[in-house]
Protein backbone atom coordinates (compact mmCIF):
# COMPACT_ATOMS: atom_id res chain seq x y z
CA UNK A 1 0.00 0.00 0.00
CA UNK A 2 2.74 2.53 0.81
CA UNK A 3 4.25 1.86 -2.35
CA UNK A 4 1.02 1.91 -4.12
CA UNK A 5 0.57 5.71 -2.66
CA UNK A 6 4.39 6.75 -3.61
CA UNK A 7 4.17 5.56 -7.11
CA UNK A 8 0.15 6.73 -7.47
CA UNK A 9 -0.62 9.66 -5.42
CA UNK A 10 -2.85 11.44 -8.09
CA UNK A 11 -4.64 8.26 -9.28
CA UNK A 12 -5.36 7.23 -5.45
CA UNK A 13 -6.49 10.99 -5.10
CA UNK A 14 -8.71 10.88 -7.69
CA UNK A 15 -10.39 7.24 -7.14
CA UNK A 16 -10.93 8.68 -3.88
CA UNK A 17 -12.40 11.61 -5.15
CA UNK A 18 -14.90 9.83 -6.85
CA UNK A 19 -15.82 7.26 -4.20
CA UNK A 20 -16.71 10.34 -1.98
CA UNK A 21 -18.88 12.15 -4.61
CA UNK A 22 -20.56 9.07 -5.49
CA UNK A 23 -23.55 9.12 -2.38
CA UNK A 24 -26.49 11.21 -3.37
CA UNK A 25 -25.48 11.62 -6.71
CA UNK A 26 -28.83 9.84 -7.98
CA UNK A 27 -30.83 12.00 -5.08
CA UNK A 28 -33.97 14.22 -5.87
CA UNK A 29 -33.47 17.61 -7.84
CA UNK A 30 -33.99 20.58 -5.91
CA UNK A 31 -35.24 23.81 -7.10
CA UNK A 32 -32.76 25.50 -8.52
CA UNK A 33 -31.50 22.14 -10.54
CA UNK A 34 -34.98 21.16 -11.68
CA UNK A 35 -35.45 24.52 -13.15
CA UNK A 36 -31.84 24.02 -15.15
CA UNK A 37 -33.35 20.69 -15.97
CA UNK A 38 -36.56 21.63 -17.37
CA UNK A 39 -34.84 24.56 -19.69
CA UNK A 40 -31.89 22.21 -21.00
CA UNK A 41 -34.81 19.56 -22.39
CA UNK A 42 -35.96 22.63 -24.12
CA UNK A 43 -35.60 22.75 -27.99
CA UNK A 44 -31.29 24.01 -29.07
CA UNK A 45 -32.91 27.29 -30.72
CA UNK A 46 -34.07 28.26 -26.89
CA UNK A 47 -31.01 27.31 -24.94
CA UNK A 48 -30.14 30.85 -24.99
CA UNK A 49 -33.34 32.02 -24.14
CA UNK A 50 -32.97 32.31 -20.67
CA UNK A 51 -33.79 35.94 -19.30
CA UNK A 52 -35.39 34.65 -15.76
CA UNK A 53 -32.00 32.71 -14.99
CA UNK A 54 -28.64 35.01 -14.10
CA UNK A 55 -26.73 32.96 -15.77
CA UNK A 56 -24.34 32.27 -18.94
CA UNK A 57 -25.58 29.60 -21.30
CA UNK A 58 -22.46 27.04 -21.55
CA UNK A 59 -23.84 24.92 -18.23
CA UNK A 60 -27.46 25.14 -20.52
CA UNK A 61 -25.58 24.44 -23.82
CA UNK A 62 -23.44 21.20 -22.32
CA UNK A 63 -26.64 19.50 -20.54
CA UNK A 64 -28.50 20.27 -23.64
CA UNK A 65 -26.91 17.24 -25.71
CA UNK A 66 -26.30 14.98 -22.84
CA UNK A 67 -30.28 15.19 -22.02
CA UNK A 68 -30.23 13.29 -25.35
CA UNK A 69 -28.87 10.03 -23.96
CA UNK A 70 -30.48 10.28 -20.34
CA UNK A 71 -32.77 12.40 -18.08
CA UNK A 72 -31.28 10.44 -15.26
CA UNK A 73 -30.24 13.08 -11.54
CA UNK A 74 -27.49 10.77 -11.73
CA UNK A 75 -26.16 11.36 -15.89
CA UNK A 76 -26.78 15.20 -16.02
CA UNK A 77 -25.04 15.86 -12.44
CA UNK A 78 -22.10 13.36 -13.35
CA UNK A 79 -21.78 15.54 -17.13
CA UNK A 80 -22.81 19.02 -15.57
CA UNK A 81 -20.90 18.42 -11.95
CA UNK A 82 -19.15 15.60 -11.26
CA UNK A 83 -16.53 15.25 -14.04
CA UNK A 84 -15.73 18.71 -14.14
CA UNK A 85 -15.23 18.22 -10.20
CA UNK A 86 -12.80 14.99 -10.90
CA UNK A 87 -10.83 17.63 -13.34
CA UNK A 88 -10.56 20.64 -10.66
CA UNK A 89 -8.98 17.76 -8.65
CA UNK A 90 -6.55 16.69 -11.63
CA UNK A 91 -5.77 20.16 -12.48
CA UNK A 92 -5.20 21.13 -8.66
CA UNK A 93 -2.48 18.68 -8.34
CA UNK A 94 -1.02 19.31 -11.55
CA UNK A 95 -0.77 23.12 -10.40
CA UNK A 96 0.39 22.54 -7.14
CA UNK A 97 3.06 20.11 -8.29
CA UNK A 98 4.11 22.59 -10.65
CA UNK A 99 4.38 25.47 -8.23
CA UNK A 100 5.76 24.03 -5.42
CA UNK A 101 6.00 20.36 -4.95
CA UNK A 102 4.85 17.13 -4.94
CA UNK A 103 4.34 16.95 -1.14
CA UNK A 104 2.30 20.63 -1.46
CA UNK A 105 0.60 18.74 -4.36
CA UNK A 106 -0.37 15.86 -2.25
CA UNK A 107 -1.62 17.82 0.74
CA UNK A 108 -3.55 20.34 -1.37
CA UNK A 109 -5.58 17.67 -3.36
CA UNK A 110 -6.04 15.51 -0.15
CA UNK A 111 -8.28 18.73 0.91
CA UNK A 112 -10.14 18.98 -2.06
CA UNK A 113 -10.77 15.59 -2.25
CA UNK A 114 -12.46 15.57 1.12
CA UNK A 115 -13.87 19.17 1.19
CA UNK A 116 -17.94 18.91 1.60
CA UNK A 117 -18.09 22.50 -0.18
CA UNK A 118 -16.38 20.45 -3.35
CA UNK A 119 -18.39 17.58 -2.81
CA UNK A 120 -21.67 18.89 -2.38
CA UNK A 121 -21.06 21.37 -5.69
CA UNK A 122 -19.63 17.77 -7.90
CA UNK A 123 -23.34 16.93 -7.33
CA UNK A 124 -24.75 20.41 -8.08
CA UNK A 125 -26.83 20.48 -11.34
CA UNK A 126 -26.14 24.44 -11.45
CA UNK A 127 -22.94 26.55 -13.14
CA UNK A 128 -20.46 26.37 -10.18
CA UNK A 129 -18.77 22.82 -10.29
CA UNK A 130 -17.46 23.98 -14.24
CA UNK A 131 -16.52 27.49 -13.81
CA UNK A 132 -13.89 26.74 -10.84
CA UNK A 133 -12.49 23.74 -12.93
CA UNK A 134 -12.21 26.20 -15.99
CA UNK A 135 -10.38 28.15 -13.55
CA UNK A 136 -8.18 26.03 -12.19
CA UNK A 137 -7.34 24.47 -15.87
CA UNK A 138 -6.75 28.21 -16.51
CA UNK A 139 -4.51 28.88 -13.67
CA UNK A 140 -2.46 25.91 -14.80
CA UNK A 141 -1.62 27.47 -18.14
CA UNK A 142 -0.88 31.30 -16.49
CA UNK A 143 1.58 29.58 -13.87
CA UNK A 144 2.83 27.94 -17.19
CA UNK A 145 3.28 30.83 -19.39
CA UNK A 146 4.96 32.97 -16.15
CA UNK A 147 7.82 29.33 -15.98
CA UNK A 148 8.41 30.09 -19.41
CA UNK A 149 9.03 33.73 -19.28
CA UNK A 150 11.25 32.78 -16.60
CA UNK A 151 8.93 35.04 -13.59
CA UNK A 152 9.86 32.22 -11.21
CA UNK A 153 13.07 31.58 -11.89
CA UNK A 154 12.57 28.49 -13.24
CA UNK A 155 13.58 27.56 -17.05
CA UNK A 156 11.63 26.46 -18.93
CA UNK A 157 11.14 25.97 -23.06
CA UNK A 158 8.93 28.78 -24.50
CA UNK A 159 5.16 27.38 -25.71
CA UNK A 160 3.06 29.04 -27.80
CA UNK A 161 0.24 26.11 -26.51
CA UNK A 162 -0.24 27.76 -23.20
CA UNK A 163 -1.40 31.50 -24.54
CA UNK A 164 -4.35 29.17 -26.58
CA UNK A 165 -5.35 27.09 -23.67
CA UNK A 166 -5.17 29.93 -21.67
CA UNK A 167 -7.46 32.44 -24.06
CA UNK A 168 -9.76 29.26 -24.78
CA UNK A 169 -10.34 28.44 -21.22
CA UNK A 170 -10.76 32.20 -20.44
CA UNK A 171 -13.07 32.18 -22.86
CA UNK A 172 -15.56 29.10 -21.91
CA UNK A 173 -14.91 30.46 -18.03
CA UNK A 174 -16.78 33.87 -19.10
CA UNK A 175 -19.64 31.97 -20.45
CA UNK A 176 -19.74 29.40 -17.58
CA UNK A 177 -20.42 31.94 -14.57
CA UNK A 178 -20.92 36.03 -14.21
CA UNK A 179 -18.40 36.09 -11.75
CA UNK A 180 -15.52 34.36 -13.32
CA UNK A 181 -14.44 37.75 -14.83
CA UNK A 182 -13.73 38.27 -11.03
CA UNK A 183 -11.25 35.44 -11.38
CA UNK A 184 -9.44 36.47 -14.74
CA UNK A 185 -9.10 40.32 -12.83
CA UNK A 186 -6.46 38.15 -10.42
CA UNK A 187 -4.50 37.03 -13.20
CA UNK A 188 -4.53 40.58 -15.24
CA UNK A 189 -3.67 42.23 -11.75
CA UNK A 190 -1.04 39.93 -11.14
CA UNK A 191 0.37 40.68 -14.57
CA UNK A 192 0.20 44.35 -14.44
CA UNK A 193 1.65 44.75 -10.77
CA UNK A 194 4.41 41.76 -11.16
CA UNK A 195 5.78 41.59 -14.68
CA UNK A 196 7.62 44.09 -17.01
CA UNK A 197 5.26 45.42 -20.32
CA UNK A 198 7.30 43.29 -22.84
CA UNK A 199 6.02 39.91 -20.67
CA UNK A 200 2.69 40.77 -20.51
CA UNK A 201 1.71 41.77 -24.53
CA UNK A 202 0.96 37.95 -25.16
CA UNK A 203 -1.08 38.25 -21.79
CA UNK A 204 -3.05 40.86 -22.43
CA UNK A 205 -3.57 39.41 -26.03
CA UNK A 206 -4.51 36.60 -24.63
CA UNK A 207 -6.75 38.15 -21.79
CA UNK A 208 -8.78 40.93 -24.77
CA UNK A 209 -9.30 37.87 -27.26
CA UNK A 210 -11.07 36.23 -24.32
CA UNK A 211 -13.16 39.21 -23.58
CA UNK A 212 -14.21 39.74 -27.24
CA UNK A 213 -15.00 36.11 -27.48
CA UNK A 214 -18.14 37.22 -24.36
CA UNK A 215 -19.27 40.42 -26.53
CA UNK A 216 -22.27 38.60 -28.50
CA UNK A 217 -23.93 37.80 -25.52
CA UNK A 218 -23.90 41.01 -23.80
CA UNK A 219 -26.99 41.80 -24.73
CA UNK A 220 -28.69 38.60 -23.09
CA UNK A 221 -26.71 39.36 -20.25
CA UNK A 222 -28.66 42.97 -20.06
CA UNK A 223 -31.74 41.92 -20.41
CA UNK A 224 -30.94 39.60 -17.57
CA UNK A 225 -29.47 42.07 -15.29
CA UNK A 226 -32.61 44.27 -15.70
CA UNK A 227 -34.96 41.00 -15.26
CA UNK A 228 -32.84 40.67 -12.13
CA UNK A 229 -33.26 44.10 -10.80
CA UNK A 230 -37.12 43.54 -11.73
CA UNK A 231 -37.42 40.74 -9.26
CA UNK A 232 -35.61 42.47 -6.28
CA UNK A 233 -38.37 45.03 -7.07
CA UNK A 234 -41.34 42.58 -6.92
CA UNK A 235 -39.65 40.25 -3.77
CA UNK A 236 -38.95 42.07 -1.04
CA UNK A 237 -35.81 40.27 1.17
CA UNK A 238 -34.65 38.69 -2.57
CA UNK A 239 -31.48 40.00 -1.78
CA UNK A 240 -30.97 37.94 0.92
CA UNK A 241 -31.92 35.02 -0.62
CA UNK A 242 -29.83 35.31 -3.37
CA UNK A 243 -26.47 36.54 -1.67
CA UNK A 244 -24.86 37.32 1.96
CA UNK A 245 -25.35 40.64 3.83
CA UNK A 246 -22.74 42.85 3.05
CA UNK A 247 -21.39 43.10 6.71
CA UNK A 248 -20.80 39.77 7.00
CA UNK A 249 -20.09 38.38 3.47
CA UNK A 250 -16.43 38.40 3.52
CA UNK A 251 -15.82 36.31 7.00
CA UNK A 252 -18.74 34.03 6.28
CA UNK A 253 -17.45 33.00 2.43
CA UNK A 254 -14.15 32.34 3.84
CA UNK A 255 -16.00 30.25 6.67
CA UNK A 256 -18.48 28.48 4.32
CA UNK A 257 -15.16 27.02 2.13
CA UNK A 258 -13.29 26.20 5.14
CA UNK A 259 -16.33 24.63 7.28
CA UNK A 260 -18.28 23.50 4.38
CA UNK A 261 -21.46 21.64 4.40
CA UNK A 262 -20.81 21.61 8.55
CA UNK A 263 -23.87 23.82 10.29
CA UNK A 264 -22.52 26.77 12.14
CA UNK A 265 -24.88 25.44 15.12
CA UNK A 266 -23.80 26.23 18.66
CA UNK A 267 -22.59 22.73 19.16
CA UNK A 268 -19.01 21.59 21.06
CA UNK A 269 -17.55 20.33 18.17
CA UNK A 270 -18.27 22.91 15.88
CA UNK A 271 -17.08 25.65 18.50
CA UNK A 272 -14.03 23.19 19.31
CA UNK A 273 -13.55 24.06 15.32
CA UNK A 274 -13.83 27.30 15.19
CA UNK A 275 -12.12 27.80 18.21
CA UNK A 276 -9.02 25.63 17.01
CA UNK A 277 -8.43 27.02 13.40
CA UNK A 278 -8.72 30.42 14.58
CA UNK A 279 -6.51 30.44 17.12
CA UNK A 280 -3.70 28.58 14.75
CA UNK A 281 -5.01 30.56 12.08
CA UNK A 282 -2.62 33.61 13.65
CA UNK A 283 -0.15 31.37 13.01
CA UNK A 284 -0.69 31.17 9.11
CA UNK A 285 -1.11 34.97 8.79
CA UNK A 286 2.50 35.34 10.74
CA UNK A 287 3.63 32.95 8.68
CA UNK A 288 2.34 34.21 5.49
CA UNK A 289 3.60 38.14 6.17
CA UNK A 290 7.09 36.96 6.45
CA UNK A 291 6.99 35.56 3.45
CA UNK A 292 4.91 38.21 1.91
CA UNK A 293 7.80 38.84 -0.90
CA UNK A 294 7.61 35.22 -2.07
CA UNK A 295 6.06 35.77 -5.98
CA UNK A 296 4.69 31.93 -5.95
CA UNK A 297 2.64 33.20 -2.74
CA UNK A 298 1.48 36.70 -4.55
CA UNK A 299 0.31 34.48 -7.16
CA UNK A 300 -1.88 32.53 -4.50
CA UNK A 301 -3.04 35.83 -2.64
CA UNK A 302 -4.36 37.26 -6.00
CA UNK A 303 -5.91 34.47 -6.67
CA UNK A 304 -7.70 34.62 -3.36
CA UNK A 305 -8.35 38.23 -2.45
CA UNK A 306 -9.07 39.73 -5.68
CA UNK A 307 -12.01 37.83 -6.70
CA UNK A 308 -13.38 38.13 -3.59
CA UNK A 309 -12.95 41.96 -3.30
CA UNK A 310 -14.14 42.98 -6.32
CA UNK A 311 -17.58 40.48 -6.13
CA UNK A 312 -17.98 42.04 -2.60
CA UNK A 313 -17.62 45.47 -3.86
CA UNK A 314 -19.81 45.01 -7.15
CA UNK A 315 -22.80 43.18 -4.28
CA UNK A 316 -23.49 46.82 -3.07
CA UNK A 317 -24.99 47.50 -6.64
CA UNK A 318 -25.74 43.61 -7.86
CA UNK A 319 -26.44 41.16 -5.39
CA UNK A 320 -24.13 38.37 -6.48
CA UNK A 321 -21.74 37.32 -3.76
CA UNK A 322 -22.18 33.98 -2.20
CA UNK A 323 -19.71 31.18 -1.54
CA UNK A 324 -21.02 28.57 -3.99
CA UNK A 325 -20.31 30.98 -6.72
CA UNK A 326 -16.69 31.80 -5.25
CA UNK A 327 -15.84 27.92 -4.83
CA UNK A 328 -13.12 28.56 -7.05
CA UNK A 329 -11.20 30.43 -4.72
CA UNK A 330 -11.17 26.73 -2.64
CA UNK A 331 -8.38 25.25 -4.91
CA UNK A 332 -6.19 28.27 -4.20
CA UNK A 333 -6.84 28.14 -0.58
CA UNK A 334 -6.05 24.79 -0.18
CA UNK A 335 -2.33 24.87 -1.80
CA UNK A 336 -1.48 28.43 -0.05
CA UNK A 337 -2.47 26.30 3.70
CA UNK A 338 -0.47 22.98 2.24
CA UNK A 339 2.67 25.04 0.96
CA UNK A 340 2.66 26.53 4.48
CA UNK A 341 2.56 23.41 6.50
CA UNK A 342 4.54 21.30 3.99
CA UNK A 343 8.01 22.74 5.62
CA UNK A 344 6.55 21.44 9.50
CA UNK A 345 5.13 18.85 8.77
CA UNK A 346 8.73 17.12 6.95
CA UNK A 347 10.71 18.64 9.82
CA UNK A 348 8.48 16.68 12.25
CA UNK A 349 8.64 13.33 10.30
CA UNK A 350 12.19 13.40 10.10
CA UNK A 351 13.31 15.02 13.51
CA UNK A 352 10.06 15.52 15.44
CA UNK A 353 8.24 18.18 16.91
CA UNK A 354 10.51 19.41 18.99
CA UNK A 355 12.57 20.68 15.73
CA UNK A 356 9.90 23.03 14.90
CA UNK A 357 9.09 26.93 16.21
CA UNK A 358 6.38 28.03 17.76
CA UNK A 359 5.17 29.21 14.15
CA UNK A 360 5.49 26.49 12.39
CA UNK A 361 3.67 24.57 15.37
CA UNK A 362 0.77 26.74 15.19
CA UNK A 363 0.35 26.56 11.02
CA UNK A 364 0.68 22.73 11.69
CA UNK A 365 -2.10 23.02 13.72
CA UNK A 366 -4.24 24.35 11.61
CA UNK A 367 -3.20 22.78 8.87
CA UNK A 368 -4.32 19.03 10.85
CA UNK A 369 -7.11 21.00 12.07
CA UNK A 370 -8.59 21.48 8.82
CA UNK A 371 -8.40 18.29 7.76
CA UNK A 372 -10.81 17.15 11.01
CA UNK A 373 -12.98 19.40 9.86
CA UNK A 374 -13.05 18.23 6.15
CA UNK A 375 -13.89 14.91 7.90
CA UNK A 376 -16.32 16.17 10.00
CA UNK A 377 -18.39 18.09 7.75
CA UNK A 378 -18.38 14.97 4.89
CA UNK A 379 -19.28 12.56 7.51
CA UNK A 380 -22.18 14.95 8.36
CA UNK A 381 -23.38 15.75 5.22
CA UNK A 382 -23.54 11.97 4.27
CA UNK A 383 -25.27 11.50 7.27
CA UNK A 384 -27.94 14.19 8.37
CA UNK A 385 -30.78 15.04 5.30
CA UNK A 386 -30.87 18.80 6.28
CA UNK A 387 -27.52 18.93 5.14
CA UNK A 388 -28.80 17.28 1.73
CA UNK A 389 -30.68 18.04 -1.11
CA UNK A 390 -34.57 19.13 -1.04
CA UNK A 391 -35.89 16.00 -1.57
CA UNK A 392 -38.82 16.91 -3.98
CA UNK A 393 -39.15 13.13 -5.48
CA UNK A 394 -40.12 11.58 -2.61
CA UNK A 395 -42.04 14.55 -1.19
CA UNK A 396 -43.90 13.60 -4.84
CA UNK A 397 -44.22 9.82 -4.67
CA UNK A 398 -45.85 10.37 -1.33
CA UNK A 399 -48.27 12.64 -1.80
CA UNK A 400 -49.43 9.84 -5.14
CA UNK A 401 -49.62 7.82 -2.30
CA UNK A 402 -52.05 9.30 0.00
CA UNK A 403 -53.66 12.09 -2.65
CA UNK A 404 -56.17 10.93 -5.18
CA UNK A 405 -55.30 13.19 -8.41
CA UNK A 406 -59.07 13.96 -9.33
CA UNK A 407 -60.08 15.63 -5.64
CA UNK A 408 -56.68 17.27 -5.32
CA UNK A 409 -55.17 20.64 -6.09
CA UNK A 410 -51.99 21.70 -5.64
CA UNK A 411 -51.55 25.51 -4.65
CA UNK A 412 -48.69 27.63 -5.34
CA UNK A 413 -47.94 31.27 -4.28
CA UNK A 414 -45.37 31.21 -6.80
CA UNK A 415 -46.24 32.77 -11.14
CA UNK A 416 -45.86 28.82 -12.25
CA UNK A 417 -45.80 25.57 -10.51
CA UNK A 418 -42.37 24.70 -8.99
CA UNK A 419 -39.89 23.32 -11.14
CA UNK A 420 -39.23 19.62 -9.08
CA UNK A 421 -42.56 19.26 -8.79
CA UNK A 422 -42.96 19.92 -12.49
CA UNK A 423 -40.35 17.54 -13.40
CA UNK A 424 -41.14 14.92 -11.44
CA UNK A 425 -45.09 15.46 -12.24
CA UNK A 426 -44.40 15.47 -15.86
CA UNK A 427 -43.36 11.75 -15.32
CA UNK A 428 -46.78 10.51 -14.29
CA UNK A 429 -49.73 9.33 -16.24
CA UNK A 430 -52.22 11.06 -14.12
CA UNK A 431 -50.61 14.47 -13.10
CA UNK A 432 -52.27 16.26 -10.03
CA UNK A 433 -53.92 19.63 -10.63
CA UNK A 434 -52.42 22.54 -9.87
CA UNK A 435 -53.01 26.72 -9.15
CA UNK A 436 -50.39 29.32 -9.21
CA UNK A 437 -50.86 32.89 -8.03
CA UNK A 438 -49.03 34.05 -11.58
CA UNK A 439 -46.95 36.79 -9.35
CA UNK A 440 -43.99 36.81 -7.19
CA UNK A 441 -45.88 38.76 -4.53
CA UNK A 442 -49.22 38.02 -3.24
CA UNK A 443 -50.70 40.99 -3.07
CA UNK A 444 -49.54 41.02 -7.26
CA UNK A 445 -52.03 38.51 -7.69
CA UNK A 446 -54.52 39.17 -10.12
CA UNK A 447 -57.59 39.14 -8.17
CA UNK A 448 -57.26 36.26 -6.03
CA UNK A 449 -60.45 35.92 -4.02
CA UNK A 450 -62.08 35.52 -7.13
CA UNK A 451 -59.53 32.71 -8.67
CA UNK A 452 -59.26 30.67 -6.01
CA UNK A 453 -62.56 30.03 -5.67
CA UNK A 454 -61.64 27.19 -8.26
CA UNK A 455 -60.60 25.42 -5.01
CA UNK A 456 -64.48 24.74 -4.01
CA UNK A 457 -64.20 22.19 -6.46
CA UNK A 458 -61.86 19.72 -4.99
CA UNK A 459 -61.54 17.95 -1.96
CA UNK A 460 -58.22 18.90 -0.57
CA UNK A 461 -56.12 21.39 -1.06
CA UNK A 462 -51.82 21.25 -0.92
CA UNK A 463 -50.76 24.49 -0.19
CA UNK A 464 -47.00 24.75 -0.14
CA UNK A 465 -45.19 26.49 2.25
CA UNK A 466 -42.42 26.86 0.42
CA UNK A 467 -41.05 30.25 -0.45
CA UNK A 468 -43.85 31.82 1.00
CA UNK A 469 -42.02 33.58 3.93
CA UNK A 470 -41.13 35.99 0.69
CA UNK A 471 -43.79 35.55 -1.51
CA UNK A 472 -47.00 35.43 0.66
CA UNK A 473 -46.06 36.63 4.56
CA UNK A 474 -49.53 37.26 5.67
CA UNK A 475 -50.98 33.93 4.83
CA UNK A 476 -53.46 35.50 2.61
CA UNK A 477 -54.14 31.37 0.69
CA UNK A 478 -55.20 30.30 4.27
CA UNK A 479 -57.62 32.98 5.14
CA UNK A 480 -58.67 32.67 1.22
CA UNK A 481 -59.55 28.85 1.62
CA UNK A 482 -60.77 29.19 5.28
CA UNK A 483 -63.24 31.44 3.89
CA UNK A 484 -64.14 28.89 1.00
CA UNK A 485 -64.89 26.28 4.04
CA UNK A 486 -61.76 24.60 4.30
CA UNK A 487 -60.12 23.39 7.52
CA UNK A 488 -56.14 22.82 8.18
CA UNK A 489 -55.84 18.88 8.85
CA UNK A 490 -52.09 18.26 9.13
CA UNK A 491 -49.30 18.86 7.32
CA UNK A 492 -46.62 16.98 5.64
CA UNK A 493 -43.24 17.86 6.63
CA UNK A 494 -40.06 17.37 4.93
CA UNK A 495 -36.16 18.49 5.53
CA UNK A 496 -35.38 21.71 3.62
CA UNK A 497 -38.99 22.03 1.67
CA UNK A 498 -41.04 22.51 4.97
CA UNK A 499 -44.51 22.24 5.12
CA UNK A 500 -47.30 21.20 2.44
CA UNK A 501 -49.58 22.00 4.74
CA UNK A 502 -53.26 20.03 4.18
CA UNK A 503 -56.42 21.82 3.60
CA UNK A 504 -59.90 19.50 3.09
CA UNK A 505 -63.41 20.82 2.76
CA UNK A 506 -66.40 19.19 5.11
CA UNK A 507 -68.05 16.77 3.24
CA UNK A 508 -71.42 18.22 3.64
CA UNK A 509 -70.01 21.16 1.26
CA UNK A 510 -68.82 18.25 -1.74
CA UNK A 511 -72.66 17.38 -1.50
CA UNK A 512 -71.63 13.81 0.47
CA UNK A 513 -73.25 11.49 2.83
Amino acid sequence: MKKLIVKYPLQLLVLLGIVLRIPHISGSFWMDEAAQALEVVRPLSQQFDIIADFQPPLLHLLLHFAQYISHSEWFLRTVGALIPGILTIIFTYKLAENLFSKAVANLATFLLVTSSFHIFFSQELRPYSLPTMLAVISMYYFVVILKNQSIFKIFNKDSDDAYVFLTTLNAFGLYASYLYPFFMFAQIFYALLTLKWKQTKQLFTSFCFSIIAFLPFLPIFFRQLTEGGNVRKQLPGWDQVVSLPQIQALPMVFGKLLFGMLPFDPNPVTILLVLALGFSGFGVLFTILKQIKDQKLKLLFFWILVPLLTAWVVSFLVPVISPKRLLYLLPGLYILFSYLAEKPLQAVFKKGLESISFLEKSTLTFFLFLVLTNIISTTSYYLNPKLQRENWRSLQQEMHQKFDTESTLLVYSFPDEFAPMRWYEQQEKKPFKTFATKSLYIDDAPNLPNTLKIAASYKTILVFDYLRDLTDPNKKIETQLIELGFKEVGVLDYPNIGFVRIFMQPVTILGST
